[in-house]
């Protein structure tokens, strides 16, 4: 029944990365007038001042584009793959594959962070803005929480299938 419980959160954790689609992840105002709007497709330009060109290709997101697909198609492999595992190798192939998929998104968040917002503020000498709807850049923490949930809870289900293997 927990493994229904486990399945959701992976779903959940895919899906809440699927928002980043749509959601920014940061949004920045210089002292031109210029909005822009960082997603993991691209940057967006709101508002362009005059003789002011935009420094950003499409290509400068990529690496944030392609780790979020793949570690989306991943969680929701192992979502549905929970559902038709009966062996108890299955299990342990799913943890260890939600693990790689654990440090996937800590590397997404780190890119995020530490590269991504200061690099995009660096480059138009404007930091990095929060608010409504900006929100996008904690949305991969939030996922990283519910596949750490997903993850522990498998964990908890391989380990009780070996102690009851021990005592037969």
């Amino acid at each position: 029944m927990k493994q229904r419980v486990q399945s959701i959160l992976f779903f959940l954790s895919a899906v809440v990365l699927g928002l980043l689609f749509f959601m920014p992840l940061t949004s920045y105002l210089d002292e031109y007038g210029t909005y822009y709007k960082l997603f993991i497709h691209g940057v967006n330009v709101v508002s362009v001042a005059q003789g002011v060109e935009l420094s950003f290709s499409s290509i400068y997101t990529l690496p944030l584009l392609i780790l979020t697909v793949a570690i989306m198609l991943v969680s929701f492999y192992i979502s549905m793959s929970i559902f038709r595992a009966v062996k108890l190798e299955q299990f342990v192939k799913l943890f260890k594959l939600s693990r790689v998929n654990v440090a996937l998104m800590v590397v997404l968040i780190a890119t995020i962070f530490v590269y991504y917002l200061m690099k995009t503020g660096s480059a138009i000498a404007v930091a990095p803005s929060f608010r409504w709807p900006a929100w996008g850049a904690f949305l991969p923490l939030i996922a990283l929480v519910m596949m750490l949930l997903a993850s522990s809870g498998l964990k908890k289900d391989i380990d009780k299938v070996r102690s009851i293997n021990r005592i037969r």
